[in-house]
């Protein structure tokens, strides 16, 4: 670039950013599902593959009861037919543009005594083939952490939340993280992987101060190693429940471009929500609008976990109403949504997109964003 004024080189380095962006994010609505209790098991989802094995509830539980030959039949039994390439075309002629697939470090890391079993990974690269023909975008979700991030049975391995408390771990995640963006990076890659989280759902609550200064130490760690083998990539980071304002600093900072903020919105854990009537539900979206607009205006925003689900004791039948608020203020407020999950083989329709689809509870999906009713 000799010869070229400052400003010119500054717009040549834009423009090679820009370009570098694969898929419009802040200007098209992601609209996307979870493979939920696919590669990483969750037994109220998958009960099956734990047959036999009733004191286990989580899939290192399992691996570590089975041993690893019974472990393994039933974990490729399960992997090669929860998720096939039907279920991609049909996400495809639903109207969805991304999947979110949740992964367990042990896909690309596993040390001697450790029960899990090898060959996630190759299904987690065989439905990124799938999208790829089908043209859906993926996200890589860093779902469990070796120690786990939050103790329950969704990061793998439930009890004492350990993530935090050993540099080994974040070095860990850190090298899963690496290795998955330099195959996001392979050119029969790039325009299909477009986004890589860092982690599921860490939990920082029980002891904030250490937690939270590690998890951002993490973040950055992992953000680094990332960047250092893929430039064009989105990197996504949960908001750890807290206020979004406390993740603005990685758009004020200069060292970090595209980050996505992924913020989990459920109307059925936790205290409170049974008190709810049904109508006071359906509208309850509605008030995320503010917030989720002022966090979208600072990083892409997207509501990266929610269902149809309310408290079983108010059986509302206003599933149809409250499903499309949801997705109306997600697409026009934030940057748009995954739905947890794609499907529930035990016909829990609030948590599976194929079920609510077809009650008619989701909306048309068109060009432009859903609207609310409120």
């Amino acid at each position: 670039m000799a010869g070229l004024s400052s400003v010119a080189v500054l717009l040549v380095l834009f423009a090679s950013v820009a370009y570098a962006q694969r898929w419009p994010y802040g200007t098209t609505p992601v609209r996307g599902v979870n493979l939920g209790s696919w590669l990483l098991l969750e037994k109220w989802m998958t009960p099956n593959p734990f047959n036999g094995f009733n004191n286990a509830h989580d899939e290192y539980q399992l691996c570590q009861q089975a041993g690893y030959a019974e472990a393994e039949r039933r974990l490729q039994a399960h992997w090669g037919s929860f998720i096939t390439e039907q279920d991609i075309i049909q996400m495809k002629n639903m109207g969805l543009n991304h999947i979110r697939i949740p992964f367990g470090y042990w896909a690309l890391d596993i040390r001697a005594g450790e029960p899990w079993v090898w060959g996630s990974w190759d299904y987690v690269m065989r439905a990124c083939g799938w999208a790829r023909t089908h043209g859906l975008q993926v996200m890589l979700d860093l779902h469990g952490a070796p120690g786990s991030q939050n103790g329950n049975d969704h990061s793998g391995q439930s009890g004492p939340i350990n993530f935090y408390y050993n540099d080994d771990n974040l070095r860990r995640s850190t090298e899963v993280l690496r290795r998955a963006a330099e195959i996001a990076n392979e050119p029969e890659w790039r325009d299909t992987i477009t986004i890589i989280q860092l982690l599921n759902e860490p939990v920082i609550w029980d002891d904030y101060n250490y937690r939270l200064s590690r998890l951002k130490e993490f973040y950055r760690m992992a953000y680094d190693a990332i960047r250092e083998v893929n430039s064009e990539i989105v990197i996504a980071i949960h908001d750890a429940f807290i206020g979004y304002d406390n993740w603005y600093y990685l758009r004020d900072d200069p060292h970090y471009y595209w980050v996505m903020l992924d913020t989990h919105l459920y109307q059925v854990f936790g205290d409170g929500w049974g008190d709810m009537s049904c109508s006071a539900h359906t509208s309850h979206p509605c008030s995320y609008r503010n917030n989720l607009g002022a966090a979208n205006a600072k990083l892409w925003t997207v509501v990266g976990e929610w269902s149809s689900a309310t408290p079983g004791q108010l059986n509302c039948n206003q599933q149809a109403a409250f499903t499309r608020n949801q997705i109306g203020v997600y697409e026009t407020a934030g940057s748009g949504w995954f739905m947890w999950s794609w499907k529930h083989p035990l016909g829990w329709n609030e948590w599976s997109y194929t079920d609510a689809n077809r009650l008619g509870w989701v909306p048309q999906l068109g060009s432009g964003p859903v609207q609310p009713q409120c």
